[in-house]
């Protein structure tokens, strides 16, 4: 079980079926976006939330018979709700309703609407190669599941700085100069299927992959609860500077006290 922040749950197990459970308590499933800007504020208590990778509430769309293009799907806005047409398409996750790929089926395109459907050339896609940081600057998918003002409509644009700020804490924590490496998975020549993004944690450079199997049973969806989303826990803090881990401890290192972020974090755990 990891250990999380509080108002944040834990839905482990396959995906089809937890999808539907995490709705049924009214919680929203965390998006990339959020999942980035929790592991930035709060990843130096909650070191799971940098260890593990999780399930998200973006989506990808991939049309049939579509080899050229596929849709990254943002199902939640920018307030932390799920909206109409984004709930629409959450629901269309559960068992009695896989493809072959394991997917869920969507029988016709139009059906999921247009807000926060976003198209994207294959071709423009780095597929399965880590980049350096100004690659992943770069990448529109990447910009997309950030939030970025000038990739997504102004429903769901959130802070334009967010993937530079992850992408270089994750530089530093990983101490490679190569990160977040995108995997997109192929279409079906008779169904368009919808699959869920996944990030990965540290040990596989926080990589985003939409290939997993919604069937599989190592699935892991972050759910936010109603009390903490009314309080906006994760990105609308007021009167409280918070700063990446890496700056932190590379202060503490100037000041001759290596190691003090653990050591004291690892004592606040202790006095919970």
């Amino acid at each position: 079980m990891l250990r999380l922040p509080k108002g944040m749950n834990e839905y482990s197990g396959k995906n089809v079926y937890k999808m539907q459970e995490l709705l049924e308590n009214s919680e929203v499933p965390m998006s990339v976006s959020g999942i980035m800007k929790s592991r930035l504020k709060q990843g130096i208590e909650f070191h799971d939330l940098w260890a593990y990778g999780n399930n998200t509430s973006d989506l990808v769309v991939y049309p049939k018979e579509n080899y050229k293009e596929v849709y990254v799907f943002l199902t939640t806005n920018n307030q932390g709700q799920i909206t109409k047409n984004g709930r629409k398409a959450l629901d269309l996750i559960k068992f009695d309703n896989l493809a072959s790929n394991n997917g869920a089926v969507v029988e016709q395109l139009k059906d999921l609407g247009r807000k926060g459907l976003i198209k994207v050339p294959r071709n423009k896609i780095t597929h399965g190669n880590y980049l350096p940081k100004d690659r992943i600057l770069d990448e529109q998918v990447w910009r997309i599941l950030a939030r970025h003002p000038d990739e997504v409509p102004a429903e769901f644009a959130e802070d334009k700085e967010l993937l530079k700020e992850y992408s270089k804490e994750v530089e530093f924590r990983t101490e490679n100069s190569k990160n977040m490496a995108l995997y997109i998975g192929n279409s079906l020549k008779n169904q368009t299927t919808l699959k869920m993004w996944y990030i990965s944690g540290l040990l596989y450079g926080s990589n985003a992959g939409s290939m997993h199997d919604l069937n599989s049973g190592d699935g892991c969806l972050l759910g936010i609860a109603p009390d903490a989303l009314g309080k906006g826990a994760l990105n609308r803090d007021k009167g409280v500077n918070v700063y990446p881990q890496n700056k932190i401890e590379r202060a503490l290192e100037e000041l001759g006290f290596p190691g003090l972020t653990k050591t004291l974090m690892d004592k606040l755990g202790e006095e919970k």
